[in-house]
């Protein structure tokens, strides 16, 4: 609870410096009328406006951890068969957003992630897992509530629908030449229906703006491996500064927590890896995302184009069982409105 306080206190500071004036009228037409690239379905459209919005992006995660610890590589090898070394996911995240009415707006979103994993046995074999598949379809519906001056808000609701696989395979020591099931942070989808709830809030000035997201994803039942992810919920907010008319950089401080897999798939063991617990994978982190922002006005040549890239630096986590933890990451975007 303590550090949930100071997360809130922290996030309060970063908004602080917008005062919003009630004469301004919030704009997207600037670098900073979205929110950052990391933070999704921050903001509606009018009515007839179509949004294509491309994101790629990399987490890297290194090493194992437990609470607030790094596992040393010897430690993990006594209590697991495999110490997962390194996972790199990147990810190809595509977005469609309409304008129904000035007040709702439709969102359709689907990924397409390689995720490589890097392992060492107790029997000092090294080898790497990659896989290569679409994960699953998301759509929503984003209601305005203010649309007052400076100040917009909606709320978000949506389903995450199951069309990635939430069993894959590959190839390991202890199954070669044959393919095993490979552990749950290696699988793109879900297996399961989940709603999608939300609620977003931003502000603006003649110097900048400052926004906030509460989100969570709640799995409906289990899937045909027998298991369900976590409910989730991830909190951001943040405070962007207008350079120019072509120019913002923005911070942010996201805090993200999960709970661990409930139920397991019959094929993983649970002492193979620790990734194959899915009891122990629940575990919160705040990351610090730094970000810059272009934007190309009316009257030049790609004009509604918005290029964006952020950085991820975890600054605090806390896992409740032994899993690779966040080393860095980032997301490279684009977006245009027609």
């Amino acid at each position: 609870m303590v550090r949930k306080s100071l997360l809130v206190v922290a996030l309060l500071a970063i908004a602080s410096p917008i005062a919003a004036q009630e004469e301004y009228v919030w704009s997207s037409k600037r670098p900073d009328g979205h929110a950052p690239i990391g933070v999704t379905n921050g903001r509606t459209l009018e009515r007839g406006a179509v949004e294509f919005s491309y994101r790629y992006s990399q987490l890297s995660s290194r090493g194992v951890w437990l609470e607030n610890d790094s596992l040393a590589l010897e430690t993990t090898l006594e209590f697991y068969e495999v110490a997962p070394l390194t996972l790199t996911n990147r990810t190809h995240n595509f977005s469609v957003s309409v304008g129904a009415t000035d007040n709702l707006t439709f969102v359709a979103t689907m990924d397409y992630s390689t995720r490589e994993r890097e392992q060492l046995t107790t029997g000092g074999i090294f080898y790497v897992n990659q896989i290569e598949e679409l994960g699953d379809l998301s759509v929503r519906g984003l209601f305005n509530f203010i649309d007052s001056g400076p100040y917009k808000a909606h709320i978000q609701l949506g389903a995450l629908l199951p069309t990635g696989k939430e069993d894959v395979f590959g190839e390991t020591p202890f199954s070669t030449p044959n393919a095993e099931a490979l552990p749950y942070d290696m699988r793109p989808g879900a297996g399961t229906f989940a709603m999608l709830p939300g609620i977003s809030a931003s502000v603006q000035n003649e110097f900048g703006s400052a926004g906030i997201q509460l989100k969570s994803q709640m799995p409906l039942g289990t899937n045909d491996r027998d298991f369900a992810l976590g409910r989730s919920v991830t909190a951001s907010m943040w405070a962007a500064h207008m350079v120019n008319d072509y120019f913002s950089v923005s911070g942010r401080i996201q805090w993200q927590n999960w709970a661990g897999i409930e139920g397991g798939d019959p094929d993983l063991d649970p002492v193979r890896d620790p990734g194959n617990d899915g009891f122990f994978l629940e575990g919160e982190r705040i990351d610090l995302p730094i970000g810059v922002n272009f934007y190309l006005p009316e009257g030049s040549r790609f004009a509604g184009h918005r290029l964006s890239v952020e950085a991820i630096f975890p600054i605090s986590h806390e896992y409740t069982g032994p899993q690779l933890g966040l080393d860095w990451g980032m997301v490279l975007g684009w977006q245009v409105v027609f």
